[in-house]
């Protein structure tokens, strides 16, 4: 079946199930979105869902979601008025997917869409988190300015010596994996950060975890919000911390 190609059932028949919810948290992604949800069904993944939740755009990119969703009904959006962060988007998100199969990754095309296969080719295989690595034979992070460099390559340092199984991963602060839905676990919704990936490494129930090389593409549009925010080292180390904490209530809550 082509990508996002919706056939009529007959009455009776059961309703469709996507195996795959790919999610996206967006704010001012208009320039970007066609782009990659052209690349998304070229690549051809029947059986998918897309829930976007979007924060607060104000460049048209709500518009353009609510006419893709009114004319293809695998694309759900939610939207949040006030500011939040990419956490408790996403998690917003998974809340709301109803996949196996999770992909989390970002829609200013810096994520490929074409690497979507390659992830849940590992999760077929019985892996429980695949991860898109920068950092991985074959990876690249790309060209980066000294800035973003400084942020990305502090918040892996302090994620691999404070978040609890980040060294399970060459690259633990990537925005780019996919998981088996049965093994994430609620977050509280009060909790804050930009690296969700470092929940769900700290919800592992063993150490299935692979990696897929890639690199990471330049943003053509738009500004990235990580460096837009002078507090990004203030919250992630709180973010640290409720990782920390998410960690310890799950294990306190489930038997080993």
């Amino acid at each position: 079946m082509p990508a996002f190609e919706q056939k009529a059932s007959p009455t009776g028949n059961p309703p469709f199930v996507p195996e795959v919810s790919l999610v996206w948290a967006t704010l001012n992604e208009a320039a970007n979105l066609p782009t990659l949800v052209a690349r998304l069904r070229a690549v051809g993944l029947p059986r998918l869902e897309v829930i976007v939740v979007d924060d607060g755009s104000a460049d048209g990119t709500r518009e353009y979601l609510r006419s893709l969703e009114s004319e293809d009904s695998r694309f759900r959006l939610l939207t949040h008025d006030g500011k939040q962060t990419t956490v408790r988007a996403q998690t917003q998100g998974i809340a709301a997917a109803r996949g196996r199969f999770v992909v989390i990754m970002d829609a200013d095309l810096q994520h490929p869409p074409e690497l979507v296969p390659k992830l849940l080719e590992r999760l077929d295989r019985g892996d429980s988190l695949a991860i898109a690595s920068r950092y991985t034979t074959g990876g690249s992070p790309g060209p980066r300015n000294g800035i973003r460099a400084l942020i990305s390559r502090g918040a892996e340092w302090l994620a691999r010596r404070f978040a609890p199984n980040a060294r399970l991963a060459t690259d633990p602060v990537s925005g780019y994996f996919a998981f088996r839905r049965e093994i994430f676990r609620p977050i509280d919704p009060r909790y804050r950060g930009y690296k969700l990936l470092l929940f769900v490494l700290a919800m592992l129930p063993d150490e299935r975890v692979s990696e897929v090389a890639f690199q990471f593409a330049p943003r053509l549009q738009g500004k990235s919000k990580l460096t837009e925010n002078s507090q990004f080292f203030r919250l992630f180390l709180v973010e640290l911390l409720l990782v920390r904490r998410t960690y310890r209530a799950i294990r306190q809550r489930e038997p080993s």
